[in-house]
């Protein structure tokens, strides 16, 4: 059976997650960056096997950093546990590592989140999608704008039709990142010369330039 790809990114329908972000958000709270260290980065250098790092991955407690009622809390941690199964029973499972970021993230566990959207690069090392959820956690959840930047660029370089990477970019350099704010315009000019005649690229860029 084949799983239709729109679904696996947009339809987690236990808690309302989503994937990634298909929507820009319509503002950024002014917050200092969340900063955790990445256990993932510490196994990939003491060179352990995919499949080594993969169980390490599920094994990792639940933290839940989210206000979540109680069922919601617990269907979520069912979710977490159902899909940690499937990846130990193939750790190669792309749409398993998408719904454990997921999952991981709805209930506020953006470490675990970001761990398994990295490990989902290091199989799938040419998927946009894995990148967009990365850029979407740094960017909106994490407050980690550099790191934002540089997953949602590449995920725009692995595909450059994927014309939400570029809105939210965008969103992100005239929000937050203020620093690199004069980047907003050039990241949906390149949007629109990739995708011509965009209808939201144009109306995001008309937006910006209104406000110049």
């Amino acid at each position: 059976m084949k799983r239709n790809l729109l679904l696996s990114l947009l339809v987690l329908t236990a808690v309302g997650v989503v994937s990634w972000r298909f929507w820009p958000a319509k503002e950024l709270p002014q917050t200092l960056p969340l900063v955790f260290e990445q256990p993932l980065d510490q196994l990939v250098e003491e060179k352990k096997s995919e499949e080594k790092i993969a169980a390490e991955i599920i094994s990792r407690p639940i933290m839940v950093g989210a206000s979540l009622s109680e069922i919601d809390r617990k269907r979520a941690e069912g979710k977490i546990k159902e899909i940690s199964d499937l990846i130990k029973s193939d750790y190669d499972m792309i749409y398993a590592w998408y719904d454990l970021g997921a999952y991981r993230r709805v209930i506020g566990d953006f470490e675990g989140a970001a761990e398994a959207w990295t490990f989902a690069t290091l199989i799938r090392p040419k998927d946009f999608v894995n990148y967009h959820n990365l850029g979407d956690l740094y960017g909106f959840y994490v407050k980690n704008y550099p790191k934002s930047e540089e997953n949602y660029l590449k995920s725009i370089q692995l595909n450059p039709l994927n014309i939400q990477a570029y809105l939210d970019l965008a969103l992100i350099y005239q929000s937050v990142y203020k620093e690199k704010s004069n980047q907003a315009e050039k990241i949906l000019l390149q949007g629109l010369e990739a995708n011509p005649g965009n209808a939201g690229l144009r109306a995001a860029l008309d937006s910006y330039r209104d406000k110049q």
